[in-house]
């Protein structure tokens, strides 16, 4: 045997080192995943609080302008918050609590470009998205129904069809914005990271706090800060929630349920805890929702965000979500 050879055996890796090698990576990486998942947590951490911060000081903003926070659902008028009632209400914006706060969040391209539809448009002077065909006599109705104008043939029978308006119409529905949304949310890995159609969003209004009674259900007039009699630092007005939700998710321009907590289907106030699912999970629609470990972010009605631990108790969760109860907030907060 001669010494090239031999040197060249020498210079290779035994199955046995390569084993010992890979074992000691395996090792490394198991003890920087942890690491890098607490660094990963806190800049979502970071990203949430800071949206949801945006979000208050938004709320603020417009309070100053129009003395009144948005309403929450439906448009800002001293009569009727339905668009058809009076006239003037159908030239104003409708719809959820983010519609009416888009320009404090430096969406004013997106509010402006609705408000041009509305104001040329009307809600109740469509155009046919498909006309109406069969028949013959009678005449169109046109009626405003969830955003959309419906028209439909009368008399002689046959035909109907529909336009969208406001929000709905395309370059508004489909709009992507950062400040609602969440990293930490985990419908973004089940359901991929898409967010679209009507302000898909992580954060949800406290309904209790921007209804003025909870026998006004939806269409409650916007409330005032003089009205959070309990205290602005002790009332929460925005919390934390998963997104892409039954395949539709919670939208922020069209609320109704979809992006509140607080409220339920048959439109009474509740006060249901918060979750913290670690695991991807679908949504609660009656309740906020984290993954951050321990607890969830929330935006007080003064403007300060503070992160809410797994440790409150219920009673101190109620009194955080009521802002005319009376009563002062558990040593737990």
């Amino acid at each position: 045997m001669n010494r090239a050879s031999s040197t060249a055996r020498n210079r290779g890796f035994t199955l046995i080192e390569l084993l010992v090698v890979i074992a000691i990576v395996a090792i490394l990486i198991g003890l920087l995943l942890p690491a890098v998942q607490k660094v990963r947590e806190a800049s979502w951490r970071a990203t949430c609080h800071n949206n949801l911060k945006q979000l208050a000081l938004a709320t603020h903003n417009f309070h100053d302008v129009n003395k009144s926070m948005p309403v929450y659902f439906g448009v800002m008028a001293e009569r009727y918050v339905y668009p058809g009632y009076p006239a003037e209400n159908r030239t104003k914006m409708y719809g959820g609590w983010f519609a009416h706060l888009m320009p404090y969040v430096e969406q004013n391209n997106v509010y402006d470009f609705v408000m041009r539809e509305i104001g040329s448009s009307g809600w109740n002077e469509p155009t046919w998205s498909s006309p109406p065909s069969g028949g013959s006599g009678g005449g169109i109705r046109c009626d405003q129904y969830n955003g959309h104008v419906w028209c439909y043939q009368t008399g002689g029978g046959g035909g109907s069809g529909y336009t969208p308006h406001g929000i709905w119409i395309d370059g508004a529905h489909e709009q992507v914005f950062k400040v609602l949304h969440c990293p930490a949310d985990p419908t973004r890995e089940k359901h991929g990271l898409v967010y679209s159609h009507w302000g898909a969003t992580n954060y949800m209004a406290n309904y209790n706090a921007w209804s003025q009674g909870p026998q006004y259900g939806l269409w409650t007039p916007p409330v005032g800060f003089h009205q959070f009699t309990d205290g602005m630092s002790n009332t929460i007005l925005f919390g934390e929630g998963y997104s892409l939700c039954d395949r539709i998710g919670k939208i922020a321009l069209y609320s109704w349920f979809y992006s509140a907590f607080g409220i339920d289907w048959y439109q009474q106030s509740n006060t249901l805890m918060f979750q913290i699912n670690p695991e991807v999970r679908d949504c609660d629609n009656w309740r906020s929702q984290s993954r951050h470990p321990g607890g969830v972010n929330v935006a007080l009605a003064d403007g300060s965000v503070r992160f809410v631990g797994g440790s409150v108790t219920q009673r101190t969760w109620d009194l955080a979500m009521l802002p005319r109860d009376e009563q002062p907030l558990g040593n737990d907060w």
